[in-house]
């Protein structure tokens, strides 16, 4: 939750991969919220009511994967809306004239983009989304000590740096301060 809340006001590229790792972590909780206590939360070297107030959001969190059916995978519904709104500024950027370093950052992605799409199952519905799916791929891979190749490394740099920039615009974005126009 703190790290949410800050990430979220500072890197949403970041935001998003974290609450699909609190989403797996909840997941391999089994949703049990005496296993995220114990395992997770009692953690936290927090006072009591920051304890409490991380304890609520992972309610939340677990209450909503229920709602919406996303025990087993998937994405809770808000997150995806995010990784759309991304996508939207993307779009923006895209046609923008003044965005043209943004613009030629992405076409170095666009190839690599291309390669992956054929391999990611299930199919992203956008290229950002398939940008930070094979960000959190290889997260996860890492996690399990999988070896990941140097073309994918390079592919994940140049990934890397486009949801970077991409988070920049929707920090700015969101204050009021982007006019790519």
């Amino acid at each position: 939750m703190i790290i949410s809340r800050h990430k979220k006001n500072s890197d949403i590229a970041g935001y998003v991969l974290y609450m699909w790792q609190i989403e797996d972590l909840i997941r391999a909780s089994k949703l049990d919220m005496n296993t995220i206590r114990k395992n997770i939360i009692e953690q936290y070297e927090q006072p009591r009511e920051i304890k409490q107030e991380i304890e609520e959001w992972y309610e939340n969190l677990v209450e909503m994967m229920r709602n919406e059916k996303k025990e087993n995978s998937g994405h809770l519904q808000v997150i995806t809306n995010t990784v759309n709104d991304m996508n939207r500024l993307h779009i923006d950027l895209m046609h923008a004239p003044r965005e043209a370093a943004y613009q030629q950052q992405f076409m170095k992605a666009v190839p690599l983009i291309k390669e992956l799409e054929k391999k990611m199952q299930p199919t992203p519905t956008h290229d950002i989304e398939l940008m930070l799916a094979a960000m959190y791929n290889a997260f996860v891979l890492k996690l399990q000590n999988k070896e990941i190749s140097e073309g994918t490394n390079e592919a994940l740099k140049i990934f890397g740096k486009t949801l970077a920039m991409l988070s920049n615009k929707y920090r700015k974005d969101n204050k009021g301060e982007l006019n790519p126009e």
